[in-house]
């Protein structure tokens, strides 16, 4: 049987998560996921999208930073306040740490 293309790496990130979870708060895990599927994002659009205020977040992305699950990705220019802002993406050696 043939599988389709992007089926393994599906696995490897469905896997990636699995054994990330247990490891991350609640808050820590869901900004860790839209980075994940997002990135780069900035921490201005996580926020956005779960209805949260910007300061809440950055300590979660400065403790994922430190875990060595994200990782700065460049900058961009916010939307909102037309300012520089830091992008974010994962890490692709993250499954070593776990």
């Amino acid at each position: 049987m043939k599988v389709r293309e992007g089926y393994y790496s599906e696995q490897v990130r469905n896997k990636a998560f699995e054994e990330i979870q247990p490891h991350l708060s609640a808050r820590q895990f869901s900004v860790y996921k839209i980075i994940h599927q997002y990135g780069p994002i900035s921490t201005e659009q996580i926020a956005s999208m779960l209805r949260v205020y910007p300061h809440t977040l950055t300590p979660r992305v400065k403790e994922l930073r430190e875990l060595g699950l994200v990782e700065f990705a460049g900058t961009s220019i916010s939307d909102v306040s037309g300012r520089t802002v830091s992008l974010w993406r994962t890490k692709t050696e993250q499954l070593k740490l776990f």
